[in-house]
């Protein structure tokens, strides 16, 4: 099919009110909310990346901090 065959095709797609239309609109609404999910999971899954090793450097900071100290100072 030439060009102009597929834009004289499309053109009553495009400029009527329709079943198109709304598929249209589910379809973009769909990716936008693939997207946004998409860019949540990662951003938790990087601030929880963040948190755990915040939480392995203070218990390997507990670690040295208790192999240091003798019998008297743990009370």
């Amino acid at each position: 099919m030439s060009t102009a065959a597929l834009v004289q095709l499309a053109g009553p797609i495009s400029n009527e009110n329709g079943p198109g239309l709304f598929l249209r609109f589910i379809l973009i609404a769909s990716f936008v909310g693939v997207g946004l999910m998409v860019w949540a999971l990662a951003r938790a899954g990087r601030d929880g990346a963040k948190r755990d090793a915040a939480r392995e450097a203070a218990r390997e900071a507990e670690r040295a901090g208790a192999a240091g100290r003798t019998a008297d100072d743990l009370g």
